[in-house]
């Protein structure tokens, strides 16, 4: 049993379980990709964030289905379409998601994935339900369209979600995690990306160095006890969207891992957590940075993932 002295919120006591019976779909076909389009079964309240979108490449004849998942940031989305595009010639139906507050998704007057790194625990882990509940939308329009297995693959802040998803949904077989990580401790204290949440934390001495390595005492216990969602009751709110709690969950036959080796937005340690905790699949270390793993070495990561989807 998971035990500690810290409360939880108790809006959190539902994390990713927000019903996906009624969800509508649309869908717009164009000359290279349809478009779908739904309502976030876990509402934010900000109705540009709230409706979702997904382009989905349609293999004529498939031999499966991905779900690919972008990372955050504003000029991302584009480049990595790299990814669907590769394995859509090579014989896959494969979606991606516009995740919330990014892209489209962002609020007014707001930038691009700048929701993910600022604001509080609770917000934030408003914010990774609702991305991860999105996601689950997805499988379930995959297997509308008759897929009852798909994969999944994330890149950086991608990574995080898919290994959230796929430890809570069976129907998600394969995954494959791109210069990612976790353990929030790392994340939040030494990457360059999340300065401005530590700006945050400070000013509203939310949380600082010595008070989350006091609550990261507990962590690995709670991380090798995990078994389900009740669990996420019990334990401090920045654990509930923390990718290193939900990886035992995953066996490591299923997982193909790559970390960059010198990454400066998941630090070594960051990345390290999460292979560890997943059991230590199969791994690649790249030479490169975080930016640059994708922009030196994209083709050997889509034809690695191709392998192991295939």
């Amino acid at each position: 049993m998971i035990t500690n002295n810290y409360t939880t919120n108790k809006s959190l006591f539902s994390m990713y379980q927000s019903s996906r019976e009624n969800v509508k779909f649309s869908v717009k076909d164009s000359k290279e990709h349809s478009t779908i389009e739904f309502m976030s079964p876990k509402l934010s309240g900000d109705p540009q964030v709230d409706r979702a979108r997904a382009l989905l490449f349609k293999s004529k004849s498939p031999k499966g289905a991905i779900i690919f998942i972008h990372g955050t940031g504003q000029k991302n989305f584009e480049p990595l379409q790299y990814y669907p595009k590769f394995f859509l010639k090579n014989g896959y139906t494969v979606m991606m998601p516009v995740l919330p507050y990014h892209f489209e998704r962002t609020p007014k007057a707001k930038k691009s994935g700048i929701a993910f790194i600022k604001g509080s625990d609770v917000e934030l882990a408003k914010r990774f339900d609702q991305a991860v509940t999105d996601i689950l939308t997805c499988v379930d329009y995959l297997e509308k369209i008759e897929f009852e297995k798909v994969n999944i693959m994330g890149f950086s802040f991608g990574g995080m979600i898919s290994t959230i998803a796929m430890a809570i949904d069976k129907r998600i077989e394969k995954g494959v995690f791109v210069v990612t990580g976790g353990n929030y401790e790392y994340i939040t204290w030494k990457s360059i990306a999340t300065k401005i949440l530590r700006v945050s934390y400070e000013e509203n001495k939310a949380c600082n160095p010595h008070e989350c390595a006091l609550k990261h005492i507990i962590f690995d216990n709670v991380a090798k006890n995990f078994k389900s969602l009740e669990d996420l009751k019990k334990m401090p709110v920045c654990f509930t969207y923390d990718p290193s709690t939900f990886a035992r969950l995953i066996p490591p036959r299923k997982i193909l891992f790559f970390k960059a080796a010198f990454d400066l937005f998941i630090p070594n340690r960051s990345s390290d957590d999460l292979w560890k905790r997943l059991g230590k699949p199969r791994r690649y270390v790249l030479p490169s940075g975080h930016l640059s793993a994708h922009l030196i070495f994209k083709k050997f990561i889509a034809r690695k993932s191709l392998e192991f989807f295939n």
